[in-house]
């Protein structure tokens, strides 16, 4: 075999070995690419001028729904205020509406016991008196049950809102204004002053210098 052909078969095989090597390399297709991002166009002036004025009446309507809220919680506690005053002026004229009966029925107790006193000085003993007795002590007993309780007046110290000074004396055996003899009953009805006592109230004489 000449030298040209050898040279031949072994450029060949040369050839054969390199293709064999060469790594077989799929095209990857390319990713598009990545547009820029279109800035939003700002909203019309018209559109603002509306998103504005919703906005100023939203403003408004919550403004005038805490005044009618408000305005509601005056008129709540205002109207249980009111409640609470009509119920204790009821009750007040409930617990005030027999103050004249009251009276009238003291002013009949009083007398009853002005007769018995009359009639033991003159020694009476007789069943009436005993009767009369009796009904002057169930009288009492049910004024005090109604809430009549009388006003302390002798040997206590004049006291303008209880008691009314009737006369002054003159004295050295008791401290001024020590009352010294009640002339007529007082009484009080459920706490409310019905009757002061009329009295006679102590007068220090003023030494003289």
């Amino acid at each position: 075999m000449s030298e040209d052909s050898t040279e031949r078969t072994t450029d060949a095989e040369s050839m054969k070995t390199d293709q064999t090597d060469k790594p077989n390399l799929t095209p990857v297709p390319s990713l598009p690419k990545e547009q820029p991002r279109k800035k939003l166009a700002a909203p019309p002036k018209a559109a603002q001028d509306e998103l504005e004025t919703l906005r100023r009446a939203l403003e408004e309507e919550k403004a005038r729904s805490k005044e009618y809220s408000d305005r509601l919680k005056y008129l709540q506690a205002d109207f249980e205020n009111s409640m609470k005053r009509l119920k204790r002026e009821v009750d007040e004229a409930q617990k005030f509406s027999n103050e004249q009966l009251i009276l009238k029925l003291v002013n009949v107790a009083e007398n009853l016991e002005r007769a018995i006193e009359a009639g033991e000085k003159i020694g009476e003993k007789s069943e009436l008196t005993s009767g009369v007795k009796m009904i002057s002590k169930q009288l009492n007993e049910i004024l005090e049950q109604e809430g009549l309780e009388r006003i302390l007046a002798e040997g206590e110290k004049f006291n303008p809102t209880l008691h009314e000074a009737f006369s002054q004396r003159e004295t050295e055996e008791k401290a001024d204004g020590t009352i010294l003899k009640e002339l007529e009953r007082g009484y009080m009805f459920k706490g409310k002053m019905l009757r002061p006592s009329k009295v006679e109230v102590a007068k220090n004489p003023i030494l003289k210098k």
